[in-house]
This record gives structure tokens, sequence and C-alpha cells, in this order.
């Protein structure tokens, strides 16, 4: 039996730091990840490669630069920054780096590019769209934001890139007797990705999944969340808390 944990929407890898810690997560695992943000791809693997960010050494890595989605044909993805506000109130002079959701000194390096350890200029930070809140373009037409919200994040151009078919990946894969943990947060995409893995059969590859659900930007969505969550629990599939 091999041990997988699919990461769909790695962003800078703080996710599967949080998840490998709790769940115990080594070299003897297989880890493979999806993030469709070009720049937020990129340095993801630099943190990987550093060797600075404790959890990410020693892993059994595979990490590719596609969106999670429904078919291989690619899909054009609406990338997101942060505002000049939203740095002012968050970020600037190290405000960050006493953040509670951190519990180690290195987290605020691996959490976010506004960070000292990256060494960027405060323009440089607003240019560059490395927001965890970039997203599939069909999902960013369907959001409904506050006008707090509104103020702390922009929106930059939109790009095509490619995609997995994750349904038929994880069957081309991996065997109905292997361990894999699903950690998904793709900023909405799960209402498409997971209702085609119901529907093809491959949640019975999953054993356990945690999932960020984000119905509370996209109401349209909101009674979906608990129809897929009963499904899930149908399938067998252990749902753990995250995001």
């Amino acid at each position: 039996m091999r041990k997988i944990f699919i990461d769909c929407g790695t962003h800078l890898g703080m996710g599967f730091c949080k998840l490998s810690s709790a769940l115990n997560i080594n070299h003897e695992w297989d880890v493979y990840g999806f993030e469709a943000n070009p720049i937020v791809y990129e340095q993801y693997v630099k943190n990987i490669q550093s060797g600075d960010y404790p959890p990410l050494v020693n892993q059994n890595f595979s990490i590719e630069n596609k969106a999670v989605w429904t078919s291989e044909e690619g899909v054009e993805f609406s990338l997101r920054g942060i505002t000049e506000h939203h740095f002012d109130h968050i970020y600037k002079d190290g405000k960050d780096e006493s953040n509670p959701y951190y519990s180690n000194e290195w987290e605020s390096g691996l959490a976010n590019m506004a960070s000292k350890n990256h060494n960027l200029s405060e323009e440089e930070i607003l240019d560059m769209p490395w927001d965890g809140g970039s997203c599939v373009s069909e999902m960013k037409d369907k959001i409904t934001f506050n006008p707090d919200q509104d103020l702390m994040y922009k929106w930059h151009d939109n790009v095509k890139v490619e995609s997995v078919d994750l349904s038929q990946w994880i069957m081309d894969n991996f065997e109905k007797t292997d361990y894999i943990v699903l950690k998904m947060d793709i900023e909405g995409a799960e209402y498409k990705v997971l209702p085609k893995m119901v529907e093809d059969g491959s949640i019975e590859y999953i054993n356990s999944a945690y999932i960020e659900w984000h119905d509370w930007f996209l109401p349209e969505y909101k009674s979906k969340t608990g129809e897929l969550m009963d499904s899930l629990q149908a399938a067998n599939v252990t749902i753990g808390s995250w995001g």
C-alpha cells in the first residue's frame, strides 16, 4: 500500500506544512501538488529547494504548474494580488511576523511574499499577483465580496494555464488499495471538480479529504457544500477540518 498526499492548490506550501505535521507525512509518502499560478508555483519550488522550511525537507515531492479542473484542455486563470491598503495594514514594517497564526519563526517567510525573507520592495510586492485567491476565471466571475474585501485585493491579468483532470489522473495513477489524503484549496473550483469525482467514482480512491469550501464568497454554491459533504461521507471519505 502506497501512502499518497495530493495537494490541490499548493500556494507557497503553508497548507502542506500544517497538514504534514498533523498527519506525520514524511519521506515514506509520495506527495503530489498542483498550483496554477505560475509565479506562486515558481516560488514554491524555490521554497522546497531552499532547505529553509523544515516540513518541506526530505519529502518525495512531485509538483506541477497546473490548475486542478475537470479536463486537460487548459483553462483561463485569473491572477490576484494585494492592494496598498492590504500591505499597510498587514505587512508593512514586518507586522505579519507577529501573526498569531504562525507557531514557528520560519512560517512568515513561507506563507507570504511580503515577508522580509524575500527581500522584495513594496512596489514589487504590490505588482506581483501572489495572493492565494487567484482562481479559474469561470469562478472569478461568480465571486461576491463585501466592500472591505474589495479594499484588500486587486485582480491582475488572466492567463491560460495547463490543467489536470483530477479524477482521471487519480484513476490513472493509483489503486483503491492505496491510502490517499486529498487537500483541496482551489478557490471555488471544488464545486466543479468534486461532483465529477463523485460521478465517475474516483472519490472512492480517497480515504481522507481536507477541503476549504468557498461558498462564503460564492453564494450560489451554499447548498452544494452540504450535498458534496454528504456524497463524500457516503463514499467513506473522512472529512477533516481545513480553512
